[in-house]
């Protein structure tokens, strides 16, 4: 499983992931990392998606929900990015699985919050899966992490976001298809791959 981050991080003990994924307004194409798009409105996303280049992984994040329905109908668009106000409806949810864009599911916004806050954030969550489920949409688990301080094992994350009735199994599964399909070359699409195959002479 990869951790979706918004930070480069460094001398991380070992904490279960395959990798991290950098999501960031400026990548410096260390590692896995890709865009992280923030965006007020539907004109603002168009301008900055324009300039961005093509082949990298690309997150989108919005408090508004028309902006999240434009970023889900975007070829560029991988992830719909998790955050403390984001607000997602079923309609977007149900768009999202038949376009193809990942939900991103973090942890850092339950660590920020607290009493009434925090048991809204609970009821979106569930409501959140139920949706994803029902549709099958891709969709992501993360810590979200914006510093160290973020940082939580995979075990802990699996864990937490299980309680809430996601299936851990698909979240790998679209984590690790979003990270294949930019950074590996036998990649061509899902269920197909380049294979290496060795031709052997025998003298006769």
């Amino acid at each position: 499983m990869f951790d979706f981050i918004r930070f480069y991080p460094r001398d991380l003990p070992e904490l279960g992931f395959k990798g991290y994924v950098v999501l960031t307004e400026k990548p410096r194409n260390e590692g896995y990392d890709g865009y992280l798009i923030t965006a007020n409105s539907v004109e603002e996303l168009r301008n900055k998606l324009r300039r961005v280049p093509e082949n990298r992984i690309v997150a989108v994040y919005s408090d508004n929900l028309s902006v999240c329905k434009e970023a889900v109908m975007r070829k560029k668009v991988d992830i719909l990015a998790d955050g403390l106000n984001r607000k997602l409806d079923y309609a977007t949810i149900m768009l999202a699985s038949e376009k193809d864009v990942a939900i991103e599911l973090s942890l850092l916004k339950f660590l920020i919050t607290r009493g009434i806050r925090r048991m809204r954030l609970f009821e979106e969550l569930k409501d959140e899966i139920r949706i994803i489920n029902k549709f099958d949409t891709p969709f992501i688990i993360s810590s979200g992490a914006t510093d160290l301080y973020g940082i939580r094992t995979k075990k802990q994350i699996e864990v937490f976001f299980k309680f809430f009735g996601a299936d851990i199994k698909k979240a790998k599964y679209y984590a690790e298809r979003i990270v294949r399909r930019y950074y590996d070359p036998n990649y061509i699409m899902d269920g197909f791959e380049i294979e290496t195959v060795s031709h052997r002479f025998l003298k006769l």
